[in-house]
């Protein structure tokens, strides 16, 4: 916008140039003599009228009132360092395709290299003259060689001394002392024997009856499942149940014991998937096996479970249904201990000794009608296998005949600190003797 606007003017000066002529003599007349025409309305008004957007659009090259760059200063409020970088390393390689178009990039090119292409000059603070002559007039001032007078001279200024008087007075003061008073706060080890919340009480979810009640002497007594009496029947019957609860502070739980197990006729209890007792013998599993030999009940056999109401327990029988009136007659009966169903039939294991045992151990195994409802008083610590967050007790029972299973655990957990606080006031004691009090 700069260029065009002087070429403008200048176009302008040439367009009326040749009604201007004035006759000078010196340069100072001259000078006057371009003053007064530029100041008279005729060179005033002319170059002034010449100087708009159709003569620049016709005089300037590729003249434009809305030139790119105006989005780079952003009405005064951008940063335009990062515009003058990019348009310095543009034009180290640019090439344009007129003299004229290159005129930006060359100017551009010259202020980047300039400054490390002027020759660069070290003044010598010591020996220059300048410095060294100047440095001695400054100290000395005085006449200036080559004139007759001089502004610079010395002056002696004499300044009286001053004195000062000074006293002191001794007089009597009071004695200001201080000391620390310190507040002693006592918080012992809490007892436990209370419901501090560590247990979340309202988390207890099972398949069996739940309960956790006082017992009135600190514990909290958690009883899965119903002691009554033939509550369950089968032979050799599974009946699996879980319990899940869920622990807020483990550090606030003192006591988490296994203490009672009432069950007819085996019982196997385990925390978070560890076995933590097996009942009546002990042991560290419980599973009902069969040892003997199968025989196999092919089709058009059939086999279906059976129900001794007697008390005898559940069997397995197979035969040949014979058509008969409306229905069928089962011939050719066989009596088995259980069947498992296969691809060709039934697979069932003999009433004998060696099929639906009890196994409780690696080597250990029991006929699962043992004829006793067990009551037993254990004391098994399962305090380590809880966690914080959910925990599950898991409770299998094993029945011949009929029979019944529950597990009681016994909790105990942390009271609530009780805090006291005391004065000390033993740092004040020998000021208060000083002071006579």
């Amino acid at each position: 916008m700069r260029r065009a606007t002087i070429a403008m003017a200048i176009a302008s000066m040439g367009m009326i140039g040749s009604a201007w002529c004035q006759d000078v003599t010196t340069p100072g007349q001259a000078f006057q003599a371009g003053k007064d025409f530029a100041n008279g309305n005729a060179g005033r008004s002319a170059a002034g009228g010449a100087v708009n957007a159709t003569t620049g659009a016709a005089a300037v090259p590729k003249y434009n009132t809305n030139p790119p760059q105006t989005s780079v200063y952003g009405n005064g409020r951008s940063l335009i360092g990062g515009a003058g970088s990019a348009k310095q390393s543009e034009c180290q390689s640019y090439k344009a395709g007129s003299a004229y178009e290159q005129q930006e990039c060359n100017a551009v090119n010259f202020l980047t290299k300039n400054p490390g292409q002027r020759p660069k000059f070290v003044i010598d603070k010591k020996n220059d003259p300048l410095i060294v002559g100047s440095g001695q007039i400054i100290k000395n001032p005085g006449a200036v060689p080559g004139s007759g007078t001089s502004a610079c001279h010395i002056e002696q200024t004499t300044v009286p001394g001053t004195f000062i008087s000074e006293t002191c007075t001794e007089t009597q003061s009071l004695e200001t002392l201080q000391c620390n008073r310190v507040l002693v706060v006592s918080c012992p080890e809490p007892p436990d024997g209370c419901d501090q919340g560590g247990i979340v009480s309202n988390s207890y979810a099972g398949d069996m009856a739940v309960s956790f009640t006082p017992d009135g002497n600190g514990n909290y007594m958690l009883q899965f499942g119903t002691i009554a009496d033939n509550y369950w029947s089968g032979w050799g019957a599974t009946f699996d149940r879980t319990l899940t609860f869920t622990v807020k502070d483990m550090s606030l739980i003192t006591l988490f014991k296994l203490t009672r197990a009432a069950f007819d006729d085996w019982i196997l209890v385990s925390v978070n998937g560890t076995v933590a007792y097996v009942g009546p013998y002990g042991g560290d599993r419980l599973e009902v096996v069969n040892r003997g030999t199968t025989t196999t009940e092919a089709s058009p056999r059939q086999c279906q479970q059976t129900v001794d109401d007697g008390g005898g327990g559940t069997g397995w029988q197979c035969f040949d249904a014979v058509p008969s009136g409306d229905g069928y007659t089962a011939q050719n009966v066989s009596n088995y201990q259980s069947c498992t169903a296969t691809a060709e039939g039934y697979s069932c294991f003999a009433p004998d000794a060696n099929n639906g045992l009890v196994q409780y151990g690696e080597n250990s195994y029991g006929q699962p009608e043992l004829f006793t409802s067990w009551n037993q008083s254990v004391e098994v610590d399962v305090l380590p296998l809880l966690k914080e967050g959910k925990n599950t007790i898991f409770v299998r029972t094993i029945v011949a005949g009929n029979g019944e299973g529950a597990a009681v655990f016994t909790t105990r957990q942390r009271c609530p600190k009780t805090c006291s606080d005391t004065w000390d006031e033993s740092q004040c004691d020998p000021l208060k003797a000083r002071a006579g009090k």
